[in-house]
């Protein structure tokens, strides 16, 4: 990928963020952040409402990529009973492989990700699962080697 494919794709994380972080300051919604463990092996989480962002990376021997995603949840948190919550929403994501041939450095595609949450310390603390089918669009439309990806995490509200 080109420097300046990369310096689009980091425009525009920084402008989405800039963006959404102006709906929660303007009580549109609320910020969480957060660690997820899973498929890919370990993703940061921001998710200012209601999107969710993520940048991980995945150290599995042989296959190892940066991974980025962002979701849109227009439903947000759908109660089902007490403090447990479920959400789902639509979305992208994209992994770049360092280590590929110059061909093979990026695909991306699209996902559909469906998670439980367990919100405690009055909503402070959120502890979640979430399964995310996706299918790749880039280079060539076919389900990714990874068909789901899957996370169990915890995030924290940020103010």
């Amino acid at each position: 990928m080109r420097k300046s494919g990369v310096l689009t794709l980091f425009v525009l994380l920084v402008l989405v963020c800039v963006s959404t972080q102006n709906l929660a300051a303007a009580g549109l919604g609320s910020s969480r952040i957060g660690l997820g463990l899973g498929t890919p092996n370990a993703v940061l989480i921001y998710r200012p409402t209601p999107f969710d962002l993520r940048l991980g990376y995945d150290f599995t021997e042989g296959d190892q990529f940066l991974f980025i995603s962002g979701d849109w949840r227009p439903a947000g948190y759908i109660p089902l009973t007490g403090p447990l919550y479920c959400y789902f929403g639509l979305g992208a994501y994209a992994k770049f492989y360092p280590e590929a041939s110059a061909d093979d450095v990026f695909e991306w595609g699209t996902r559909l990700p469906v998670g439980l949450s367990l919100l405690f310390l009055d909503n402070i603390a959120e502890l979640f699962v979430e399964v995310a089918p996706g299918f790749d669009l880039y280079p060539k439309p076919a389900f990714s080697d990874d068909p789901v990806q899957f996370w169990v995490g915890l995030s924290f509200a940020i103010q």
